[in-house]
């Protein structure tokens, strides 16, 4: 008889574990194949929403500015295409209904350099670009966020004096934490975030102008509503996160929108140890559907997109947004799809 080959001689339980494993493979590629089919079928109201009654990025921004005070984009962290969005809805808004302040994820005790560079007289970004928490070079944005700068630099030049639009850092002084902070250190400063964001907008906008037409441009889990977070790490119970969105839409809901920006979500190895924004699950399907990007309100065929903000997480860290098995439509009021990095 001929010799049995060796992987016929193992035990058979081996034979077993191997059987099992494989069949668990063959189950999982199966469900995700019918998960996939479905989600695509779930969609089809959204892409014909988006083909049909899309409009350009910044368009939707500047017409969510004319029914609201208030909008709320979200920034992807290390894509350069929603910065791009932000300066040219800066830009619209400004020659639309008219914009008073910009508020951007920079930390607080920025400011005064910030003030520098839009009160020089020439455009000069090195003051800028020698302040890296100033420009986000952690997520290796600054390149791209001084777009955001220099739109509100060159419309100010337009619209004069009178109608001068201001810059307002508002994020905690000591975020993004350093590379050694513990994850119960990233997850405490994070739950501080959006109270000290509408603390400084109350203290340097609101309080002077209580009717102030502003843009909020901050990683997309801030700008969320009717939802929150809660950051879950070993060991220790987990951070609740209230959202600055909501914070905002609870004092004033007639006053502000939110507008989700969805993309191929963030690159770069810096970004991944702290919790942001990556997009939500309508991308993938829907990319391949859409080449250009486009937007739209956030309405009836959005109601079946359920739990679509993507959880991603940073080591150690766990994010979960609350309540389960909320719509898009609870969440935000406007939806942005980015076909590129």
């Amino acid at each position: 008889m001929a010799p049995r080959k060796r992987w016929m001689r193992q035990p058979l339980s081996w034979q077993r574990g191997g059987a099992v494993a494989l069949a668990v493979l063959i189950l999982v590629a199966a469900a995700a194949l019918v998960l996939d089919s479905g989600t695509e079928s779930g969609l089809a109201p959204v892409v014909e929403q988006l083909e049909r009654r899309g409009r350009p990025p910044a368009e939707l921004v500047e017409t969510m500015g004319r029914s609201a005070r208030v909008v709320l984009l979200s920034d992807i962290a290390g894509q350069a295409a929603p910065k791009r969005v932000a300066a040219e809805a800066i830009r619209a808004l400004a020659r639309g209904p008219g914009l008073d302040a910009v508020v951007l994820e920079v930390p607080s005790d920025e400011q005064p350099y910030i003030d520098a560079y839009l009160n020089r007289a020439a455009d000069d970004a090195t003051a800028l670009l020698g302040r890296p928490r100033a420009v986000r070079e952690s997520d290796g944005s600054a390149r791209d966020y001084l777009q955001v700068y220099r739109a509100i630099r060159e419309t100010n030049a337009e619209v004069g004096a009178a109608r001068r639009i201001r810059i307002i850092a508002a994020d905690l002084p000591d975020w993004p934490p350093p590379e050694g902070a513990s994850p119960e250190e990233v997850a405490r400063l994070f739950a501080r975030r959006s109270a000290h964001m509408l603390e400084r907008l109350d203290q340097e906008l609101f309080s002077i102008m209580p009717d102030a037409r502003v843009l909020v441009f901050v990683d997309g889990y801030l700008t969320l509503k009717r939802t929150h977070g809660e950051l879950r790490f070993a060991g220790g119970e987990a951070e609740r996160v209230e959202w600055l969105g909501e914070m905002l839409r609870r004092r004033a809901a007639a006053d502000t929108r939110t507008i989700l920006i969805d993309g191929p979500g963030a690159s770069g190895g810096a970004v991944r140890r702290l919790p942001r924004y990556h997009g939500t699950g309508l991308y993938h399907p829907l990319r391949r559907s859409l080449d250009e990007g486009t937007g739209t309100r956030v309405q009836e065929a959005f109601e079946n997109v359920r739990d679509p903000v993507l959880e991603l997480s940073s080591p150690g860290l766990r994010m979960e947004i609350l309540p389960r098995g909320y719509s898009l439509r609870d969440a935000a009021d406007g939806y942005i799809f980015l076909p590129g990095g």
